[in-house]
């Protein structure tokens, strides 16, 4: 089967052909704005412009006639709209023209496929980082799910706006990588991680702010790349850990820098995963990865009427059915989290564990170090106030700030995760979420936030719910970090779990309903998810 693929989401417009076992070709051609950032309209005249022309080079690379391809694929959604519009037309035009079929596939993935195309991974978690994109992905029940994101910019988005702040011409990442190898001080900047969501708007902010002050441009850039990249590497971390899949993919066009491959291979030898670099040449858009991702899709059964082919620039990955993969379960390390070893001993005749959190070495040294006391300080600091406030937790019984080692109370039972996974009947699920609603509407009214409130993160134990590793959370806490607990929270419930909407709404009923202002916290948690980028 022959399949051309039209990307046009954003900067480029390309043209792809792939067969059921090779890239035939790939033509592409890059709108570079005089000055400033992307203009959507200015790129979709762009894409007006060389359409016909990629789409040539892609048939004289592929030498095919156009007559031989047996279906196109277009790069629906998500993206600039004027964007979209141009690949979409082009699409439809070649479709009625040859009287084939046509098909919408989803950017992200796109890079997913080509990705595992060329790399050889079976069922990843995939890092996708590009200019509008930030995200985790895995396979779950039949879709790629995401399992965390950016809640503000994408990284490379953060890279671009600093480049243009600092006069660096688009691309700008290029740049900035180059200049950060001539860096020396890490400077400070917010290191922002909610569970396997990120925020870059507070370093681009900071950054911003060091330039006006005269730090070195070197210094800068190089403290940018240490601080965000470390941020998704510890998510990507996580949602391994969480998931038990055993795969890294790395893929968008911020996958091209090299400090960032060389930090995700450290982590993955390390930590025992194996990780696979997408080619540097197609972690940017286009169009072999439509094509690719338009292949399987139609070899499994997509299928779409002309009138069905409207752009989306919406358009999320876990919207689109994935059955030809078999998402592989592996069984999970059990003296090991993300980010702790795991020990458990008797300490004067108490039944406890050692939680030792774990030098990261894929981070800068000085970042490692900040990160692991902070965190092994407001840990301690946290579980001391959901116990003072009757919040079932483990109880601390040493804290060694120079080892970052709390010793605390072993809690047997079984994670939220296990319990979840387990098949029950409605009523087991009816009464687990109302104590789960309780527990977190009390820990709320004592304006205490978790953090990293995940399945993984609470224990049942026969009829009790307790609450572990509050170690990113807050005492004093705002409706926002409130906010952001809930939609952490029921975000895992939707994308883990084939019955995620219902155990959503049984939650959320359950909270409005022992939670004194949820209102105010649940107005929060919308604007959190209409904030995400165009995915």
């Amino acid at each position: 089967m022959i399949v051309l693929g039209i990307e046009g989401t954003a900067h480029t417009i390309s043209a792809g052909i792939v067969d059921d076992s090779r890239i035939l070709a790939n033509a592409s051609s890059t709108y570079i704005p005089d000055h400033g950032g992307i203009h959507p309209r200015e790129a979709a005249i762009h894409h007006a412009d060389k359409i016909m022309d990629v789409m040539h080079k892609a048939f004289e690379e592929a030498k095919i006639e156009p007559d031989k391809v047996d279906l196109v694929s277009f790069s629906q959604g998500p993206g600039l709209g004027p964007c979209l519009r141009i690949a979409a037309v082009a699409a439809r035009s070649f479709s009625l023209k040859y009287n084939i079929p046509i098909l919408g596939v989803n950017h992200p993935l796109g890079h997913v496929e080509i990705g595992r195309k060329l790399s050889g991974a079976i069922d990843p978690i995939m890092l996708y980082i590009s200019g509008g994109n930030t995200q985790i992905i895995a396979h779950e029940a039949g879709r790629y799910r995401v399992l965390g994101e950016t809640m503000d910019i994408g990284l490379g988005n953060l890279l671009d706006k600093f480049a243009r702040d600092s006069g660096i011409p688009f691309p700008g990442g290029p740049v900035i990588e180059r200049l950060a190898l001539k860096g020396r001080k890490l400077l400070d900047l917010p290191y922002s991680v909610k569970g396997m969501d990120t925020s870059f708007s507070g370093i681009y902010t900071a950054s911003k702010r060091y330039l006006e002050t005269g730090e070195r441009l070197e210094d800068i850039c190089f403290s940018i790349q240490e601080t965000s990249f470390a941020m998704v590497i510890e998510v990507l971390e996580r949602a391994l850990y969480y998931t038990s899949k055993n795969e890294i993919l790395l893929a968008g066009g911020v996958a091209r820098n090299d400090r960032l491959r060389s930090m995700i291979l450290e982590m993955a030898e390390s930590s025992g995963y194996k990780a696979y670099l997408t080619d540097k040449k197609y972690c940017m858009d286009n169009g072999a990865m439509i094509a690719q991702a338009g292949l399987l899709m139609y070899k499994n059964g997509a299928r779409q009427q002309i009138m069905e082919t409207r752009v989306n620039q919406r358009f999320r990955i876990d919207e689109v059915e994935v059955p030809w993969i078999k998402s592989v379960k592996i069984e999970a390390c059990v003296n090991r989290g993300a980010e702790s070893k795991i020990t458990r001993k008797d300490f004067y005749g108490r039944d406890v564990i050692m939680k030792e959190r774990l030098i990261k070495s894929y981070r800068n040294k000085k970042l490692d170090e900040k990160i692991r006391n902070e965190r092994t300080r407001n840990e301690f600091m946290i579980l001391y106030k959901l116990q003072s406030a009757g919040i079932k937790s483990p109880m601390v019984y040493d804290y060694d700030k120079y080892q970052n080692i709390l010793t605390i109370q072993y809690i047997p039972g079984i994670t939220l995760n296990q319990a979840l996974n387990d098949n029950h009947d409605k009523e087991f699920y009816l009464d687990l979420m109302d104590k789960l609603g309780n527990t977190i509407a009390l820990m709320h009214n004592n304006k205490i936030s978790h953090g990293d409130l995940n399945p993984n993160n609470i224990i049942i134990n026969g009829t009790q719910i307790y609450l572990i590793d509050p170690s990113m959370g807050k005492y004093l806490a705002k409706d926002e970090d409130l906010a952001d607990d809930i939609f952490l929270f029921t975000e895992s419930l939707k994308n883990l779990y084939e019955n995620g909407k219902t155990l959503e709404k049984l939650f959320i009923d359950s909270y409005k309903k022992y939670y004194k202002n949820p209102e105010d916290v649940l107005a929060l948690v919308k604007e959190i998810a209409d904030r995400r980028r165009y995915v």
